[in-house]
């Protein structure tokens, strides 16, 4: 599979959703606490039967969601069912642009579903039913669906099959909350980096900032990407992008040193983009000097990040700043005036604002 590089960087920054009738969220992006919270039944099983979908455009006026697959059940966390099998819908038509959902025989998913009609459908229908290992975590007397989940997820980081293992880690970081991190990081010393990779991204995405040491190595060490994407070959390239979401997510001030090394980061335009982002909402004047540097990115649009982050620092209206149209046209000379601004006044306003706070 090809895709654009610079195609897919927009993705990964959610740009351009409205250029499509039907976004839908970035894979992976999966909120499973939210899932959970609104499932009656959360449980994984194997599809025993399905219907094949229809690859047409389905009738106008008919409703969609409207198959019934026979899912066995392996292990519940939320909820019980009535048997060993349950009834599931899914979409009995495969529309082409329009958002689908579909099951086939033998697929193994991690379902979370609500009672409709006597069946069960997903609460979400991109993330409702996710792949996952089979293997089982050990038996809890412990009720908690989140805490049964957590057993089972990490019981699949030990799956001979490298995806079920990607799901397992990935999934994990989606939970937001764990009660123990340390069997994700015994990953750390996996040899396979894609591996290492998706445990950066779960532990950061669990707040743990602990591996930003190792992700500033990776970033230093990874060649630029290329301008096309091969999948699966490339996807290490492509959790470059991911892991530069992450950093843009980053709030916590203690962060600061790796945050203003990676808007620095020569090699990668969206992580000195993603981090400048997080600079500008943490919002300490202790980053001016690196939204300063920052005015010359060879990215017009990561320049008018940093005047943006200075202009935010000295919280004010400023009547010479220009918009973003206004800047790509003549980056430079904005960039000047930011500076001399910043000089005469910009700086003083910034350190008066942050005593106020005290």
């Amino acid at each position: 599979m090809h895709t654009n590089r610079w195609c897919s960087l927009a993705l990964l920054l959610c740009l351009g959703s409205g250029a499509f009738a039907f976004p839908r969220p970035l894979p992976g992006t999966e909120d499973i606490p939210k899932m959970i919270a609104g499932s009656t039944l959360v449980c994984k099983g194997e599809v025993v039967e399905a219907p094949n979908p229809m690859f047409l455009p389905s009738p106008a006026g008919m409703p969609r969601i409207t198959a019934t697959a026979s899912v066995r059940l392996g292990r519940c966390f939320k909820g019980n069912a009535n048997g060993s099998s349950i009834p599931v819908l899914f979409d009995g038509y495969v529309p082409g642009v329009e958002p689908s959902f579909f099951l086939r025989k033998r697929d193994y998913r991690l379902f979370f579903l609500k009672p409709q009609n006597g069946k069960y459908t997903v609460v979400d229908v991109w993330f409702g039913a996710l792949p996952v290992s089979r293997k089982l975590g050990p038996a809890s007397q412990n009720s908690d669906a989140m805490y049964l989940l957590e057993l089972d997820l990490k019981a699949g980081l030990t799956d001979s099959n490298r995806e079920r293992v990607l799901d397992s880690i990935r999934m994990l970081g989606n939970m937001k909350y764990l009660n123990s991190t340390s069997e994700l990081t015994q990953l750390l010393g996996h040899g396979d980096l894609l591996v290492k990779a998706y445990v950066w991204q779960a532990l950061l995405r669990l707040k743990d900032y602990s591996v930003l040491p190792r992700v500033s190595e990776f970033f230093n060490s990874q060649p630029e990407p290329p301008r096309e994407l091969l999948l699966p070959r490339d996807r290490l390239f492509e959790m470059q992008g991911e892991l530069a979401l992450e950093i843009g997510a980053i709030r916590d001030p203690t962060t600061l040193p790796f945050l203003e090394r990676f808007a620095l980061a020569r090699k990668s335009s969206i992580l000195r983009m993603q981090a400048l982002q997080a600079l500008r909402a943490i919002g300490s004047p202790d980053s001016a000097p690196t939204f300063l540097k920052e005015l010359s990115d060879s990215n017009s649009d990561n320049a008018f990040s940093a005047m943006q982050g200075l202009l935010s620092l000295a919280g004010s209206f400023t009547a010479w700043a220009p918009t973003w149209e206004q800047f790509r046209k003549t980056p430079e000379f904005y960039a000047a005036k930011c500076r001399q601004w910043w000089q005469t006044e910009g700086r003083w306003r910034a350190a008066n604002r942050s005593l106020a706070h005290f």
